[in-house]
């Protein structure tokens, strides 16, 4: 994608909220918007003030916590899926490393 091609820096919390299941890692983030992963962390941290990481990092765990409060008995694929995880497994990996807690752990303390 050109220069011209690029949608704006300060419409990329659009982009997440319109692609968030395409959107699994920055550099996915990055290449819908048109960018390369450096100059977009850098042109997004300017913006917002936080590194695109740790705003994604926060967004999946606003959507999982979604999903949980939408349906508390909801298994973990189910869970998964809705929250734009291609599995359980991933999902697990996520909470365990961003949380340091499993599901079912994570579901008793929001709900």
């Amino acid at each position: 994608m050109g220069k011209s091609q690029r949608i704006p820096i300060r419409y990329a919390l659009e982009v997440l909220q319109e692609k968030a299941p395409d959107i699994l890692t920055v550099s996915d983030w990055a290449l819908s918007m048109g960018y390369s992963r450096s100059h977009f962390c850098r042109s997004f941290k300017k913006e917002f003030g936080i590194a695109p990481k740790r705003k994604l990092r926060v967004y999946r765990l606003r959507i999982i916590k979604r999903e949980v409060k939408k349906d508390p008995e909801a298994i973990g694929y189910k869970i998964a899926v809705n929250s734009g995880f291609r599995d359980e497994k991933a999902l697990h990996k996520f909470l365990s490393f961003h949380c340091e807690m499993n599901l079912s752990e994570f579901k008793s303390q929001i709900l």
